[in-house]
């Protein structure tokens, strides 16, 4: 990390066909973010016109490519400690696939770079900051990686991101269950019973103020106030909290040894190019990286 009291910020461009040269330059052209701090951004100049910050362009051959190549290069300024955050715009997982067999996506490839064995997918707003036990995984596999284990460690990094990273000495934390009804007693699943309950009750030993599991239907409706939420998959966590916060919501990386950060919505292959894309939530995501860094 760089040793300035001004902290400097990598933006990748994600992939060239989506919004994120658009959401980019409405982001940039702010007075206000434009003082928080130094930027570079990664990618293709052509489709970064007019930005007031430096700008490495990236040769590439495809799509696919030029995405992973302005990847590379942020980890590269972030090990270097060049940039002390990274903020990355979308790309197309599945066309990154193609082109590097097993990419599943920023925050698997990035944990594997820095060799991070506990990472996770944090969500933030104002008012809710939520992990998940399993993220890109289908839906299918879910039930078997549901296990005490992975319950814990997920219960257990969000604490110690809530302390170290957002200043909360005892932060609380809700663990929602995995089937309907939170299992119905084991009527309607066992994970609850056998992995869930484990989990929390390991948590609560180790001083973790962790409470449920409840059941993800209704706990939305009258969240009591907690600090933290774990959700044990994707959908589960993401479908209520982007109905409900979406330009606001930020993709926060936990256990990384740096700050990264993501708007929450993807390429948008259908308006891009058409200035209707909305930046606030890389805005969101900026804004963020330099609280954090």
């Amino acid at each position: 990390m760089s040793k300035s009291a001004i902290k400097t910020i990598a933006i990748t461009m994600g992939d060239p066909r989506g919004i994120g040269p658009e959401v980019i330059i409405k982001a940039l052209q702010r007075r206000d973010i434009l003082r928080l701090g130094n930027f570079i951004v990664i990618g293709e100049s052509r489709l970064l016109p007019k930005l007031k910050c430096a700008i490495i362009d990236m040769p590439y051959r495809s799509p696919a490519e030029g995405s992973l190549k302005f990847l590379e290069k942020a980890i590269e300024l972030i090990k270097g400690g060049v940039a002390d955050a990274l903020v990355t715009a979308p790309l197309s997982k599945g066309a990154v696939s193609h082109y590097k067999k097993d990419f599943r996506g920023h925050t698997e490839y990035l944990a594997e770079s820095f060799d991070v064995k506990n990472f996770d997918m944090m969500f933030i707003t104002d008012k809710l900051r939520l992990s998940l036990v399993t993220r890109h995984v289908p839906l299918k596999d879910v039930p078997r990686l549901i296990t005490k284990q992975n319950v814990f460690s997920c219960i257990k990094l969000m604490h110690e991101t809530l302390k170290d990273k957002f200043g909360i000495l005892n932060p609380s934390i809700a663990v929602l269950g995995l089937n309907p009804h939170a299992g119905e007693g084991g009527l309607l699943g066992k994970e609850e019973i056998e992995n869930i309950i484990p989990a929390i009750k390991l948590a609560k030993e180790r001083r973790i103020k962790a409470e449920g599991p409840f059941p993800a239907d209704t706990f939305f409706c009258h969240n009591k106030g907690f600090d933290g939420i774990v959700a044990m998959y994707h959908d589960q966590g993401l479908a209520p909290i982007k109905g409900m916060f979406f330009k606001d919501l930020v993709n926060f990386t936990a256990g990384l040894p740096f700050v990264r950060t993501s708007p929450v919505h993807g390429t948008a292959f259908d308006i891009a190019g058409q200035g209707k894309a909305d930046p606030l939530s890389m805005i969101a995501a900026i804004k963020l990286a330099f609280q954090l860094a």
